[in-house]
């Protein structure tokens, strides 16, 4: 038997796509929900400019140069792609024609759409005459789903080009829905069973407002700043993130815990709102001087000579910068000073777009640090375990060894300018390890912490080399990666003392390619374009698909040594060294990113990310950083975490669940048993599909959906009754994200007894 959706609400965006009316953006003049942000000069446009004029009484003048643009903006609402069937405009060359424009739609500063004008005009740009713009929204362009609230145009030739003309811009209403695609889902209940980790739906940091919406179970405090951070002065150092500076967190305050200690405060939010916190405890050797009054940096100018900039070249900085703050970058030509032994403070590292760079070296760490021990940082477990009690009891039990120490010659030059090699990191590692054990023996201990896919394989003192994958490092380690034979040590230590000092092999890992992540977290760097939104998608498939290859820099790696570099494979590849190497150890992946929190595919591959994780078996993840409060990436964790507004959760055992077409739609199945089944969909394609859905047990009672996407937020998305194993999903929207919970499968436990103890 079957049931099919007839709610209204499973179909709702292709009935409202065509209920639409058209939106006109400039018809005689700017539709008023719009303002003008253009940051083209003054004078070199205008939105009432009289001849020549396509129809009406007005058009725009535009002087494409110098990258110069208009930009439209509505700063209120956002308008759903789905809704139009095309961008239509006219373009009027002027004296030449032939210029060089590029059209964006934006969702704040996320491109939906990043186009050359000229492909998409009728006749092209042509001197003196009117040609009619058509940017159709269809699956090609990959204009079927997503927000904008931004129109911008600008000169894409960097010169000066001709003069032109705008008129009549309107986006054209949608008159039918896009046709609908098939898909067929099966569900095996008695096959792939694995718990599913509630850790792996964490974050890093995250204010009250966001932790409040969505009461995540895991909170990491990580990032290059913990890598220096004085737990008795609560200072911590920005490093090279900002100006090398040192930065109170309580200015003037005591410092010491538990007053005034932003860890303490770190997990007091993180417990007020149902979380678990992951602590950074650094291994680098050095600490933050305990100056609680005042900042202090790496780079002095007056010491250390003039550098290529400061803090007081930031934007909005004149009221609180420090001009002595430099970056550690320098000319040669202008920076002469000497150090005490004669040298040039100012030398050359590196080349880079074919021009020599040079840096501060030989600076003092003493400006800004003092060398500790690991003996420095048992104090704070002990202060922890006094506040929260032991790990045992319900105290802080999570701890991270420092932050991508390979990346300590980069981050933290200023204190640490030799490249680290695997040993370093092993042993830094070890040692802290063994305090925190000794102190808290309830500690979980996550590490070596590595900061992308390069060291997985090799070290910092390779890379410095030119050496990606291989070099003297590791040759001297047998020529095994990194990650391999850093679990060795790990389980070599516990075979001759009996303790584990590394309980969670942790990773970071992001996509590569340019506009799928932006690494500043600020989603300055993003795209939705088609293009790189259709690859977002696709790279998914580099965290758990061991034949596929990276559509990045990553694919020129290639193939040799018996390792298929090429082909990322991140989870099978971990958990084949750790099978390998070090048996029993969990897996986490405390840094990763997808995309735009206010993006349709940047949400959507954040929610399928999470699903990939409790198939594939990880035990603890940390998105990086906690979706902006509001945001579609925030949606995307509120499906597992939040979904009907009152916290219900996903969780229970991963089954087996097969999609007949996964790169247009991709399914998961979670089984709470003896409770309910959810089913988890994630429609990738830019057009709708009805779903066909089969399980291996009956069902019989009710169920209720729950869907966003990139122009809707999370909200219930229809509901019904079922009554034997098929149900039927008509039109799941373009770039949608959908969970249906669904009662638990008749006699489930019956049946999964029968099957284990088949097995025993």
């Amino acid at each position: 038997m079957s049931a099919r959706v007839s709610l209204f609400l499973l179909v709702m965006t292709a009935a409202d796509a065509c209920a639409q009316n058209a939106l006109d953006l400039y018809a005689d003049g700017l539709n008023p929900a719009f303002q003008d942000w253009s940051w083209a000069a003054a004078a070199d446009y205008s939105l009432a400019n009289a001849t020549p004029v396509q129809g009406g009484g007005s058009s725009v003048r535009f002087l494409p140069r110098n990258w110069g643009g208009l930009l439209f903006a509505d700063p209120v609402n956002s308008y759903d792609a789905a809704n139009y069937a095309s961008l239509t405009f006219w373009i009027h060359g002027g004296s030449s024609g032939g210029q060089s424009l590029r059209l964006g739609l934006l969702n704040g500063t996320t491109a939906l759409a990043d186009v050359d004008v000229a492909m998409y005009a009728a006749g092209g740009i042509v001197a003196a005459t009117w040609h009619q713009v058509t940017l159709p929204f269809t699956a090609a362009t990959g204009l079927t789903s997503g927000s904008f609230n931004r129109v911008q145009l600008m000169d894409f030739s960097g010169a000066t080009q001709a003069q032109l003309y705008l008129d009549t811009v309107r986006f054209s209403a949608r008159t039918t829905p896009p046709p609908s695609g098939s898909q067929n889902v099966a569900i095996d209940l008695l096959q792939d069973r694995r718990a599913v980790s509630p850790l792996i739906f964490g974050v890093s940091y995250g204010d009250s407002t966001a932790l409040s919406r969505v009461r995540y179970p895991l909170r990491r405090w990580g990032g290059n700043s913990t890598t220096r951070y004085n737990w008795q002065a609560d200072v911590h150092s920005t490093a090279g993130d900002w100006y090398w500076q040192n930065i109170p967190d309580t200015p003037g305050g005591s410092g010491n815990p538990p007053v005034g200690n932003s860890a303490d405060a770190f997990i007091d939010l993180t417990r007020t709102h149902g979380g678990e916190a992951l602590l950074s405890i650094p291994s680098i050797g050095v600490a933050p001087l305990d100056d609680r009054s005042n900042k202090r940096w790496g780079y002095s100018q007056a010491k250390y000579g003039p550098q290529l900039r400061d803090e007081c070249d930031e934007p909005g900085s004149a009221g609180w910068c420090t001009a002595d703050a430099g970056n550690g970058e320098c000319d040669p030509a202008q920076n002469t000073r000497l150090d005490p032994q004669g040298n040039r403070y100012c030398q050359y590292y590196a080349t880079v777009n074919g021009q020599p760079r040079h840096r501060i070296v030989n600076n003092a760490r003493s400006d800004t640090s003092f060398d500790v021990t690991p003996a420095f940082w048992a104090p704070w477990i002990a202060h922890l375990q006094t506040r929260y009690g032991a790990a045992a009891s319900g105290g802080v039990r999570l701890y991270a060894l420092d932050n991508e120490p390979m990346l300590w010659n980069s981050t933290h030059r200023d204190v640490h300018p030799q490249a680290p090699t695997f040993d370093e990191v092993w042993t830094r590692g070890r040692d802290l390890a063994i305090r925190i054990k000794q102190q808290e023996s309830g500690a979980r201990i996550f590490g070596p912490v590595t900061w992308g896919y390069p060291d997985l394989f090799t070290s910092a003192a390779d890379a410095q080399d030119c050496n990606c994958l291989s070099g003297p490092d590791r040759a001297a380690h047998g020529g095994k990666p990194f990650v391999q034979w850093y679990l060795e040590q790990v389980c070599a230590y516990q075979a001759s003392s009996g303790v584990r000092l590394v309980d969670y092999l942790d990773l970071h890992y992001y996509p590569q390619g340019d506009g799928i992540v932006d690494f500043n977290g600020a989603n300055l760097g993003y795209s939705e374009s088609p293009a790189v939104a259709a690859k977002r998608l696709r790279s998914l498939r580099e965290l758990y698909d061991a034949n596929y290859v990276s559509e990045s820099w990553i694919a020129d790696l290639g193939d040799s040594d018996g390792y298929h570099y090429s082909k990322p494979g991140l989870i099978p590849r971990a958990k084949a060294w750790i099978a390998q190497a070090c048996p029993g150890t969990k897996l986490s992946i405390s840094e990763y990113n997808w995309g735009p929190d206010q993006g349709a595919t940047g949400a959507l591959a954040q929610a399928e990310a999470l699903a990939i994780f409790a198939r594939e078996g990880v035990d603890a993840a940390m998105r990086w950083v906690a979706p902006a409060a509001g945001s579609y990436a925030e949606d995307a964790f509120k499906l597992y975490l939040n979904y009907d507004g009152s916290f219900s959760r996903v969780e229970g055992d991963y089954v087996r669940t097969t999609a007949s077409d996964a790169e247009a739609l991709s399914a998961y199945a979670i089984h709470r048993s003896g409770q309910r089944l959810y089913l988890l969909l994630f429609n990738k394609s830019t057009s709708p599909q009805n779903v066909n859905v089969s399980v291996s047990a009956p069902m019989s009672g009710s169920w209720n959906a729950w869907r966003f996407d990139g122009s809707h937020h999370l909200a219930a998305a229809g509901s019904g009754s079922i009554s034997g194993t098929t149900l039927s999903l008509a039109a799941i929207p373009a770039r949608s994200a959908t969970l249906v919970v669904l009662p638990d499968p008749a006699g489930s436990d019956r049946l999964f007894a029968d099957a284990f103890e088949l097995l025993r």
